[in-house]
C-alpha cells in the first residue's frame, strides 16, 4: 500500500463529504479510493480529465494536504501515468501530481455520482 498526503481544496472536501453521505461511507480515504477505482474502471479519461474538468478554481497550487491517503501501489502508478499523459501544470512532487489527478476525478463524480462503483 502507498501512503501519501492527499492535497485537496475546500470544494473537494465538500464533494467527498456529500458523496460519503450519499453512499453511507464514513472514511474520506475509502470514498476517494471508490472514486479512483470507478474512474479507472470507466476508462473515460477524455471526459474525466477534459480541459473543462481540469481547470483550476481558486489557484492551481492552492491545494493543501488534507489527510493521509492510502491506496494500492499499482493504482498510484496508474494515476501518475494519467498525470503524465495529460497536459497538467507542473508540480514539484509526485504526491502533488497524483493529488491533481484525484481532484479531477472528484470534480467528475460531483456531477456523475451514479457512476461510482461500490
Amino acid at each position: 500500500m502507498k501512503k501519501f498526503n492527499l492535497r485537496l481544496k475546500e470544494p473537494h472536501l465538500e464533494i467527498i463529504n456529500d458523496l460519503k453521505e450519499k453512499f453511507s461511507i464514513t472514511s474520506n480515504n475509502e470514498m476517494v479510493n471508490k472514486c479512483v477505482k470507478s474512474a479507472l474502471h470507466l476508462k473515460k479519461n477524455d471526459l474525466i480529465f477534459s480541459s473543462i474538468k481540469e481547470k483550476c478554481s481558486g489557484g492551481c497550487f492552492a491545494s493543501e494536504p488534507q489527510f493521509v491517503a492510502e491506496m494500492n501501489e499499482d493504482t498510484f502508478i496508474e494515476l501518475k501515468k494519467i498525470y503524465k499523459d495529460n497536459e497538467f501544470d507542473d508540480y514539484k512532487t509526485e504526491e502533488e501530481e497524483v493529488s491533481k489527478v484525484i481532484r479531477c476525478i472528484i470534480n467528475y463524480f460531483e456531477d456523475e455520482s451514479n457512476l461510482i462503483i461500490l
